[in-house]
C-alpha cells in the first residue's frame, strides 16, 4: 500500500488531479503528457506511478479528495475488465467522489471502459492540445456546443493561456480547394487562426472589377470576387475546433474592405501596414504619401470599432536589409500611432530571422528592444498582444532543413512568451502551403511549444542585453526627432500621426533600406552589413560601422531643407520626448 502523502491535498482553493496507471500497466508517457498540460493550466498533479493497485488508488482518493481522477491502462482489452470491475466496486463506496473521472487506454481498451458511464472523458492518445484544454477548461465552464468556443481574439487568447494561440497562412489559387482546405485544417484542431491569403486582384481591385487582370487571377492567393465568396470561407471553418479567420487589409479601399471582412468572415484582427503595400514596393496602386494617409484612416476606423490592429510594417525594412535600429524605431512608431489613433489592442508582429543572416542571439536582442519600447506605451486603454513568427526568407529550399529551421526558430521566439505564434509553413520556399503542409508545420511548432513551456530554459545573456539597450537608445532618438520634420503649424499639432511628416522619414532616408536603389520614393542610399550577427549601417568610405544616430545627423546637415535644424539635434537633450507631448 502507498503511504499517506505528507503533502496532503488539503487546499480546497487549488484544483488537484490524481492520476495512476492501474493494474499491471506501466506505460506512463501519455499520463506525463496529460499532466504537463494540466500543470500549465493551473492544476496541481499527483501521479501515483505505474502498475498501481486499485486499493491504493481508492485509498489516495480518500486521503487527497482530488477534483479529477485519471486512470490509464494500455494493455489488452480482456485484462482491463477485472481491473475496472474491482475499481468501481470500491469507487461506489466512496462518500466523497471526485468531480470528474477520466480514462486513457488503447482504442480497444477504451471501448470496454465506455461501458462504465461514470467516466466523463476518454483518451486514446494523440489528442490535440485543443481537445485536452477543452476538457480541462470544462471544469470551470461548460461548452454545450462547439459554437460556444471563444470566437473573438481576446477571449481565445485568454482561454488557451498560458499556451499561445496558433495562426497560419493559407490560400490556394483555386477557390474550391481553398474551401476544402479550410475544412481539413479546422478538423485537424491544431491551429486557432487561419490567415486567408487573397490574390492580388482581391487586395487591389475587389471594388474595381474593371481594373482586375483576369490572367492574374489566383496570383498570390485565393481569388475572392463576391460577398458570397467570403461568407463561404466563414462557413467552411465552422467545424473541428472552429478556428477564427483573418485577412490582410488590401492595398486600397481599406475601410470598405474592413467593413466587408467584419460582416462576412468576422475578421479576427486587421493587419494594416504604414509605409508598405503601395507603389514604393510595387504591391499597391497608391503613392507612398497617399497610402500612409489612407492607412492612418484605416487604423483609426478599426480602433473606433474596437477591432484589434496589427501594423505589419517594421519587419518589411529588415526584409530589405535595413539596419536593426530602423526596424526597432518603426515598431515603436507603430505602437505610438496605434495608441494615438484609439487602438485598444495592438498586435505586435515580431518577425524573427530578418535579415535571414542575423544570428539567433542578435535577432532576439532586436525583438526584445521592440518589445521593451512597446511596453512603455501600455496602460488600461492600450494593451499589447505579442505575435511571433519565423522569417520567410530564412527557410531553406530543402524541406527537411526547413523543418529544422522552423523548430529552432520557434524555440527562440518563445523566449518572450507570445500570445500568438504565427506559423510559417516549412514548405514556403518550395511551394505555396497545402493543407497538409499547414497541419504538419503547426504540429512541429505545437510540439516545440509543449516541450519549451514544460522547461525553464533561458536564452538571454549579457551580450543580448547590451545589444538590446543599444537599439533602444537609437530607436528612441530616431522617434524623438520626428517633430523636427514638421513644416507647418498644423503638422506640429501631432506630427506622429501626420502623413506628410511620416512621409519625410522615407523621403530624407531616415528610414531607408539597401534594396531601394533607383526607387521613386525611397532613396536606397543606406548600406548595411551583418557584423557579429547584427545588422548595422555601414560607412563604405571609412569601411566601418556607421552609428545610426551619426548617420541621421549627417542627413540633417547635408539636406538643405533640414540644415536649419541640424544644429538643434546635436544634443539629445534638445529632442522632445514623444510621450510627453
Amino acid at each position: 500500500m502507498i503511504k499517506k502523502n505528507q503533502n496532503n491535498i488539503e487546499n480546497k482553493h487549488e484544483k488537484w488531479i490524481l492520476t495512476a496507471c492501474i493494474g499491471q500497466c506501466v506505460h506512463v508517457a501519455g499520463v506525463y503528457n496529460f499532466m504537463q498540460i494540466s500543470k500549465q493550466l493551473g492544476y496541481k498533479c499527483f501521479f501515483l506511478g505505474p502498475a498501481t493497485p486499485i486499493l491504493d488508488v481508492i485509498s489516495q482518493i480518500k486521503i487527497h479528495h482530488p477534483h479529477i481522477v485519471g486512470l490509464s491502462y494500455r494493455l489488452t482489452p480482456k485484462t482491463v475488465q477485472p481491473v475496472l470491475k474491482q475499481f468501481f466496486k470500491k469507487y461506489k463506496e466512496l462518500k466523497e467522489k471526485p468531480e470528474r473521472l477520466f480514462f486513457a487506454g488503447t482504442p480497444e481498451v477504451v471501448k470496454i471502459a465506455k461501458r462504465y458511464k461514470q467516466f466523463d472523458a476518454f483518451f486514446i492518445g494523440g489528442e490535440s492540445k485543443f481537445d485536452l484544454i477543452s476538457i480541462l477548461r470544462n471544469q470551470e465552464q461548460t461548452f454545450d456546443t462547439k459554437s460556444d468556443i471563444p470566437m473573438d481574439l481576446i477571449s481565445r487568447i485568454q482561454w488557451k493561456k498560458p499556451y499561445p494561440i496558433i495562426r497560419a497562412h493559407f490560400g490556394l489559387s483555386d477557390y474550391k480547394k481553398t474551401l476544402n482546405g479550410i475544412k481539413r485544417i479546422a478538423n485537424a484542431k491544431i491551429l486557432d487562426v487561419i490567415s486567408i491569403a487573397p490574390d492580388q486582384n482581391t487586395q487591389a481591385n475587389y471594388f474595381h472589377p474593371e481594373d482586375q487582370v483576369k490572367e492574374l487571377s489566383g496570383a498570390g492567393g485565393v481569388p475572392l470576387r463576391s460577398r458570397e465568396d467570403f461568407i463561404k470561407l466563414h462557413q467552411a471553418k465552422l467545424t473541428g475546433n472552429f478556428p477564427m479567420l483573418r485577412i490582410y487589409a488590401g492595398t486600397r479601399d481599406f475601410i470598405k474592405l474592413g467593413k466587408l471582412y467584419q460582416e462576412t468572415i468576422q475578421n479576427a484582427w486587421a493587419a494594416i501596414p504604414l509605409f508598405w503595400f503601395n507603389q514604393m514596393d510595387g504591391r499597391g496602386p497608391l503613392s507612398l504619401k497617399e497610402s500612409i494617409k489612407q492607412h492612418l484612416k484605416a487604423i483609426k476606423w478599426h480602433g473606433k470599432n474596437n477591432i484589434p490592429v496589427e501594423i505589419n510594417d517594421p519587419h518589411q525594412w529588415s526584409l530589405r536589409d535595413a539596419p536593426d535600429a530602423i526596424a526597432v524605431a518603426d515598431m515603436y512608431l507603430c505602437g505610438i500611432i496605434a495608441k494615438k489613433l484609439g487602438v485598444k489592442h495592438f498586435i505586435a508582429q515580431y518577425m524573427f530571422n530578418t535579415p535571414p543572416s542575423s544570428s539567433f542571439d542578435m535577432d532576439l536582442a532586436k525583438i526584445l528592444a521592440k518589445d521593451e519600447l512597446l511596453q512603455t506605451l501600455t496602460d488600461g486603454s492600450f494593451k499589447l498582444i505579442r505575435q511571433v513568427r519565423t522569417g520567410l526568407a530564412s527557410l531553406p529550399l530543402d524541406l527537411d532543413r526547413a523543418k529544422g529551421q522552423l523548430a529552432a526558430a520557434t524555440m527562440v521566439q518563445l523566449t518572450i512568451k507570445p500570445d500568438i505564434v504565427h506559423v510559417v509553413s516549412y514548405s514556403e520556399a518550395s511551394h505555396a502551403a497545402r493543407p497538409e503542409d499547414v497541419i504538419e508545420s503547426c504540429k512541429i511548432v505545437d510540439q516545440v511549444i509543449s516541450r519549451t513551456y514544460s522547461s525553464k530554459i533561458n536564452f538571454i545573456n549579457k551580450a543580448i542585453q547590451k545589444r538590446k539597450n543599444e537599439l533602444i537608445e537609437q530607436a528612441k532618438w530616431i522617434i524623438d526627432i520626428i517633430p523636427k520634420l514638421v513644416k507647418t503649424k498644423d503638422e506640429r499639432k501631432n506630427p506622429y500621426i501626420n502623413y506628410k511628416v511620416l512621409n519625410r522619414l522615407v523621403k530624407y532616408s531616415i528610414f531607408d533600406a539597401a534594396h531601394f536603389k533607383n526607387n521613386k520614393f525611397a532613396r536606397g542610399r543606406i548600406k548595411t552589413k551583418i557584423i557579429d550577427g547584427a545588422c548595422y549601417s555601414w560607412d563604405d568610405i571609412r569601411q566601418k560601422k556607421y552609428d545610426e544616430i551619426e548617420r541621421i545627423k549627417d542627413i540633417f546637415s547635408k539636406v538643405p531643407e533640414l540644415s536649419s535644424t541640424a544644429l538643434r539635434i546635436q544634443s539629445k537633450k534638445s529632442i522632445p520626448k514623444v510621450m510627453h507631448e
